[in-house]
Parts: structure tokens; sequence; C-alpha cells
């Protein structure tokens, strides 16, 4: 951990903090960043989001160039290795910013193996001015996923006030129907994710409204976030689903982009 002193801290060590309204309440923004390679994915992407957030909180968030020094001088000090995946934390709150890391849970994944996800017991607030950033108050999405994985799932799928399918408790959801993308519009209360962003832009993804009834009319169904990348869906309730040509290419087209070849 680094605090916005730029003094670091080793596992174990404390670093001092100031006890704002991020930390109280979770008036804060953050990002996690997939560091592979020694390279930050799609920082521009995450930087932008986390200042989107920090105006809706109405956070003085330091200019880019100072948040990627304070990065910059948290991965110097850790020196981790480059043959390995990271997710690099940067939270940001009216007085803190801090920097962490820790080894990518899904780097030893294999690029096959699907997700199976349940049915969150709460309901997305779609109407909420916290919905739509990435904000310190994460207490649905942590309880959601601590259940859904006690009924053994990976992670489950939020519907909105309306039924409206809205996105997992940790990611976006795609379908796939005829080679065509189609993704829960932001209007149904999500988290627009920095993968899911370049999906809709690299494939003219079309956002609209998604039922529970429409589950069984789709080809495939992937899952995406900054960390897993593009991660088939096996199993959403009660439909199964193949892991099929269409999410296999965006795999690999993440892929590239991840090492920084596309």
């Amino acid at each position: 951990m680094t605090n916005s002193n730029g003094t670091p801290g080793g596992e174990g060590t404390a670093v001092t903090f100031a006890l704002d309204e991020g930390y109280q309440f979770g008036l804060g923004v953050f990002e996690t960043i997939n560091l592979t390679g020694g390279r930050l994915v799609m920082l521009d992407r995450h930087l932008d989001r986390l200042r989107r957030g920090a105006r809706a909180l109405d956070i003085d968030a330091p200019d880019d160039d100072t948040l990627r020094a304070h990065i910059a001088e948290h991965l110097d000090a850790a020196e981790l290795p480059d043959d390995r995946s990271f997710a690099v934390k940067l939270m940001v709150s009216s007085a803190n910013v801090i920097v962490t890391h820790r080894p990518n849970p899904y780097a030893d994944w294999a690029q096959d193996r699907g997700l199976r996800l349940g049915w969150c017991r709460a309901w997305r607030n779609e109407c909420s001015p916290l919905t739509a950033h990435k904000t310190l108050n994460q207490g649905d999405n942590i309880l959601e996923s601590r259940s859904a994985r006690r009924l053994g799932f990976d992670a489950a799928v939020y519907l909105n006030t309306r039924g409206d399918i809205c996105e997992t408790t940790n990611a976006n959801l795609f379908f796939v129907r005829d080679g065509r993308l189609y993704t829960p519009d932001e209007r149904c209360g999500l988290l627009p994710g920095t993968v899911r962003a370049w999906l809709c832009e690299r494939y003219e993804a079309e956002q609209g409204t998604f039922r529970q009834d429409s589950l069984d009319s789709w080809d495939e169904v992937f899952a995406t976030n900054a960390l897993m990348g593009v991660r088939p869906v096996v199993e959403l309730g009660d439909a199964g689903y193949g892991i099929g040509p269409v999410t296999r290419a965006i795999q690999r087209e993440y892929r590239r982009l991840e090492l920084g070849i596309l």
C-alpha cells in the first residue's frame, strides 16, 4: 500500500490516511487496473472513469499526471515481476489517494473456464446516483457475491426494480445472437466497465433492456471486467450455454490488447 504522501508500506505495515467521508460513508471512488507484463491495461479509460465518479461525488481529485505518479511510485517500490499478473487498486476520496496491489485472482484460470451465475436477492437501484460509478460503497456486491459462492456459483446477476437484467456482482454481461453483441443499457442501472466500453466501440454492441424470459434465445453469453477480461458464461439461472466462436474470438482479441499487441 502507498498513501497520498507517497509513503510505501509492505505487507502488515501501517500506512496513515485521513478518516474522511470516503472511509466513513463510502463516498470515494476506486479503479482496479490489470497489470500484465509490466503494463497497466486501459489505464486511460480507468482514469477517465475515476474522474467522472469523483465529479459525481464532488471530490476534487488530483489530475491524471499526479495519479499516474502515485501509481508509478508504488510500483517502483513494489518491484513486481513482469511474468505475473496483478490487480493494482487506486482509491481516491476527499483527503486520500491510496494505491495497493494483489495477485490477479483470474490469472491462473483457463480460457475455457466458464462462469456459473445465479440471481441476486437484492435489486439494483437504477435511480441511485451511486450505481453508475465505482464507489467505495460496495456492500451490496460483496454480500451478494458471498451468498452466490455459498450456493456454488461464481457470482450472481442483478435485476433492477423494473425486472431488467443489469450486470453481475462484479462484471458486465454480453449476449450473442447470430454473431451480434447485445448488452444491457446503462440506464438499466449498471457500472459501465472499461472492457465493456472497448467492446461496445469495437463491435458496435447494441444496448437495450433484456428480461429473464429472453435467456433461452441467446447463442452465447459472456461477462467482462478489467481483471478477468472476457469470460464465457455457461450457466445463468436455469439457462445453459456453450462456449461459442464469438466469445472465443473476442477472448483472443482482448488477450492481444492485454499484451500490448493490438
